[in-house]
């Protein structure tokens, strides 16, 4: 494992974003996985993992598979694999009652 941390932290609003793992995260990984913490009381909403070709870009990032649903004090996973430079994870349709907490995991 290269890295293991927790890149968002309990968010619940539309296109909150997670903190990017940036090229010097994704270099050496063959494999990623978000571990998507859903808190209790959440009845709805989604997350989606992202790419981009650059740190900081302000248009719309290329989607990551298919959004995550979510569910009521439960964890769920992506993982994913290839090359890309910059990745995150943004709420897609807003958590209603609770939040999200989402780990990210490269080896």
């Amino acid at each position: 494992m290269l890295f293991f941390r927790k890149i968002m932290d309990a968010k619940s609003a539309l296109n909150a974003v997670s903190d990017e793992l940036r090229p010097t995260d994704c270099a050496n990984i063959q494999e990623l996985t978000y571990y998507y913490v859903f808190s209790a009381g959440v009845v709805s909403g989604a997350v989606q993992p992202e790419t981009s070709h650059e740190s900081g870009y302000t248009g719309t990032w290329s989607p990551e598979g298919s959004p995550t649903s979510s569910g009521n004090d439960v964890v769920k996973h992506t993982s994913l694999a290839g090359v890309t430079n910059v990745r995150r994870v943004r709420i897609s349709t807003v958590l209603a009652g609770g939040t999200v907490t989402v780990w990210a995991m490269g080896r």
